[in-house]
């Protein structure tokens, strides 16, 4: 392991995501995209919202401020669709905030 790998990062990354289940303070969600852009990320969001999603409890977009080690947010960014739970686990959320929401 490189020394760059051992240090932490803290950045912003942005998701847009579906709440696909809500049962009691669980909340399943579907990621349906990320990015370190805040403005890539609103865009991809409206988008989402103009083709009004059937089958959710609503469309998310929600900046996380995640410490993680430095080689963690490219793995992130290159290949979120395809990474298992465990990947996740690596991080540590420092902050999470809802930048916009809707609900059909």
């Amino acid at each position: 392991m490189t020394q760059m790998e051992e240090q932490t990062v803290t950045k912003s990354v942005y998701f847009v995501e579906e709440t696909q289940n809500i049962e009691g303070a669980y909340v399943e969600v579907n990621t349906l995209f990320v990015a370190e852009d805040q403005a890539q990320a609103t865009k991809v969001y409206e988008e989402l919202v103009k083709e009004q999603p059937k089958k959710s409890f609503g469309l998310l977009l929600n900046e996380y401020i995640i410490n993680a080690e430095g080689g963690f947010f490219k793995n992130l960014l290159a290949s979120w669709k395809n990474l298992p739970a465990e990947f996740y686990r690596k991080m540590q959320v420092l902050t999470y905030r809802p930048l916009a929401e809707y609900q059909n």
